[in-house]
């Protein structure tokens, strides 16, 4: 193998990104085993940010993420995150909280 052959580098990356997969999987499943309730009580002190959101809005994203597990729990992590950033700035959440204007915008074309 010469030198500047990059297949080293790219097997200890694919090898890296296979091992954190395995390990998100594994703790995604230890999570459903554990069930809703030990994942909110555990969650504030995974997710500092999560103290944002209501008792209600808690539940439903411990739910979703539960559900998430076998697919995008990034994703369902990523829209949480910004729910609770909103949140937790009463102006900008009373902002975008606000009933939008009867103002006709036209109709939104599909890209």
């Amino acid at each position: 193998m010469a030198a500047d052959d990059p297949e080293p580098f790219v097997s200890t990356a694919r090898h890296d990104r296979e091992r954190r997969e395995e390990t998100a999987q594994v703790a995604a499943l230890l999570s459903c085993a554990m069930g809703t309730p030990a994942v909110l009580h555990a969650l504030p002190r995974v997710l500092p940010w999560v103290r944002h959101l209501s008792g209600d809005e808690m539940q439903q994203f411990v739910q979703e993420l539960l559900a998430a597990t076998h697919a995008t729990p990034h994703r369902v992590i990523a829209e949480w995150r910004a729910t609770a950033r909103i949140l937790a700035s009463p102006a900008l959440a009373t902002h975008l909280t606000q009933p939008l204007p009867d103002d006709d915008h036209s109709e939104v074309l599909t890209p």
